[in-house]
């Protein structure tokens, strides 16, 4: 019982340790004596995540607290499901560009006084992202 407690632990810490795009991707099957087996959507990405399993391992740990996972073994045998299709619109929306017209003159008006051209191009790209960022919070609180 405690085993599988400890699993599950593990396998919710997943998507936080690994991010998204490789969340969406995989997902942890089972541990067994120290050794975490994941499921991949393709070779290539056994592959790739073959050469971060000590990185993904590490983290898993500092999440978990503890060494529980000494290896990480990936396969090829997941299909995508109808989360992980979540998951990727969600990943749309946020490189989606919810810009008007007057937000783009707005962000040229106050960054056109600026004399240096990288600082204003850092700053729109800043001004950007945030009335992005804000536009894509009041579509989710509109749900």
């Amino acid at each position: 019982m405690a085993v599988k407690l400890e699993e599950n632990a593990l396998l919710k810490l997943w998507p936080k340790a690994v991010g998204k795009q490789i969340a969406l991707q995989t997902q942890p099957d089972c541990l067994r004596n120290g050794t975490l087996f994941v499921k991949t959507t393709s070779s290539v990405w056994v592959q790739q995540l073959h050469f971060m399993k000590d990185d993904i391992r590490q983290k898993l740990n500092e999440l978990d607290g503890k060494e529980s996972v000494k290896e990480i073994r990936f396969s090829v045998g997941l299909a995508i499901s109808k989360k992980k299709t979540v998951m990727e619109a969600e990943i749309a929306t946020a490189k989606r560009s919810f810009l008007k017209d007057r937000d783009k003159k707005m962000i040229a008006e106050c960054t056109a006084s600026l004399s240096d051209p990288e600082l204003a191009a850092i700053l729109q790209r800043v001004m950007k992202s945030e009335i992005n960022r804000r536009r894509r919070m009041q579509l989710r609180q509109d749900f």
